[in-house]
């Protein structure tokens, strides 16, 4: 029993906001619930603060909890889906809750552990509404780190308490260890599908690939990456002297015409698109406005180097994080098309950067990711390219209907489709490689949220190891690591 009657709750940690109702935010029934049993117990001056709800001041923030007939209703603000319910009973001079119920459709909601749901449900009362500092109740005996407390506090949003200071050598450990990951995935997976690209996926079903090799289409030795992984080191050095879209454009230019963080020195590979975006910003077009607008310029040539932008943005809300990746991927891809393909890879980043699972954020991206572009003014037809992602469900897709050709969407779905169907980073970046055409692409944009799912150290050593310029890019780690740290 969670018996919270005699714990001393100060008037100054109360903020009597609004009455949340029915009517303050937007909510969805639960579909399957599944009845979990608890005991919690009240006093009258702590329900009196648990009716009065929690109303989030914008989607950002997680969760809208309200009572209503005896009732109390807790939804995700983003998508107003009810995840728990429970019925409040009075008793004398006291508040029990007894029993809740917990949303148990997997396409809704993915966990599946009672017990981890009780724990998340009394944290949501007590540091929610009641305002109480429990981590005892929450964590239990589950914390063995602080690392795990960033986990898990990420996991419930920072609307429900005051943000804990962190240790700022764990903090920087932590997300160093993301950046390196992110890193080492993209440039990882771009080497494995270097030799192989152009290869057709029937050429490949006859002789799969099943380990990183050399040669092959561009006749380079093994661990040798490409424009993929040179490019999104030309973004993250950028981020490393402050967000500035001129220096990216500058960081392009180098590589194009001086070989910046080529692999070899030589620039080998490069999209047409890219080319002609780089060469406007050499004759003075702004970065912002360089890329293509045509529909027929919707290549996957800024979903594929997008990725370190996720953690420049960790701090924005919804709207900047658009408007900022609008900006970063029209230097060389200005289309809409490849704007939401960018943000939607972005936001699926953002939300394995908190260690969700990643069904849970396939799911929650089909309910948050239309309702963000509807609010942008986006037009349905252009969102409608995205159904098989938004609408479907993207993993039950054989594969001969999952593409892998230059086109940004083809891209999207192959690397979601990719994670979403394999259990590790290797698995994960083989199955990219074997779709065939544009295999150091589909691989590359694969293995950036593959090495943000597994992590570094469950990436093939003997990979890491054939990898060229590894120095170099932990290097590059560290010191973005420092700059975000340091600027926030």
């Amino acid at each position: 029993m969670m018996c919270v009657e005699n714990i001393n709750i100060s008037s100054e940690s109360i903020t009597m906001d609004e009455i949340a109702t029915r009517e303050s935010w937007k909510i969805e029934p639960i579909t399957d619930p599944k009845r979990i049993s608890i005991s919690l117990q009240f006093t009258k001056s702590q329900f009196s603060i648990i009716r009065r709800g929690l109303i989030p001041h914008d989607m950002g923030e997680k969760w809208f909890i309200y009572f209503e007939n005896d009732w109390l209703y807790f939804h995700r603000s983003w998508t107003g889906i009810g995840i728990y319910k429970a019925n409040v009973i009075a008793i004398e001079n006291r508040y029990e809750i007894r029993e809740f119920w917990v949303e148990r459709n997997p396409l809704i909601y993915a966990n599946t552990d009672d017990d981890s749901d009780r724990k998340t449900f009394c944290f949501l009362i007590a540091e929610g509404l009641l305002r109480i500092g429990v981590q005892d109740i929450y964590f239990e005996n589950n914390i063995k780190s602080e690392a795990d407390f960033i986990k898990r506090w990420s996991n419930l949003g920072s609307l429900l308490t005051e943000p804990k200071k962190v240790d700022h050598s764990i903090y920087c450990q932590l997300l160093k260890e993301k950046i390196k990951s992110v890193l080492f995935g993209v440039a990882i997976g771009d080497a494995v599908g270097v030799p192989f690209e152009f290869k057709s996926r029937s050429t490949l079903k006859a002789n799969p690939v099943i380990d990183m090799i050399g040669y092959g289409t561009y006749n380079l030795p093994p661990g040798t990456f490409s424009d993929d992984s040179s490019l999104t080191f030309c973004l993250a050095e950028a981020i490393t002297e402050g967000f500035d879209v001129n220096n990216i454009g500058l960081n392009f230019i180098k590589w194009r015409y001086q070989n910046y963080w080529t692999a070899r020195g030589k620039v080998f590979d490069v999209g047409n698109a890219t080319h002609s975006a780089i060469d406007r910003i050499v004759n003075g077009t702004a970065p912002e406005l360089a890329g293509g607008t045509e529909a027929n310029s919707n290549g996957n040539g800024s979903l594929m180097r997008i990725l370190p932008l996720v953690f420049y943005m960790l701090d924005k809300n919804s709207m900047e994080r658009f408007e900022i990746t609008k900006m970063v991927s029209s230097i060389t891809h200005r289309h809409i098309r490849s704007v939401i393909a960018c943000y939607y890879y972005l936001e699926f980043a953002r939300q394995l950067v908190d260690e969700k699972d990643k069904f849970e954020i396939y799911f929650d991206l089909k309910r948050e990711i239309p309702e963000i572009l509807k609010q942008l003014g986006i037009s349905a037809s252009e969102i409608d390219h995205f159904n098989r992602l938004l609408k479907s469900n993207i993993q039950e897709l054989p594969e001969e209907q999952i593409f892998s050709s230059g086109y940004v969407v083809h891209s999207l779905e192959a690397s979601i489709w990719c994670l979403l169907t394999t259990e590790t980073y290797k698995e994960a970046i083989l199955k990219a490689v074997n779709l065939g055409e544009d295999t150091d692409t589909t691989a590359a944009i694969t293995g950036g949220l593959a090495g943000l799912l597994y992590g570094f150290d469950n990436i093939p050593k003997k990979w890491v190891n054939k990898l060229v310029k590894k120095k170099n890019i932990l290097d590059l780690a560290e010191r973005l690591g420092e700059k975000l740290i340091n600027q926030n």
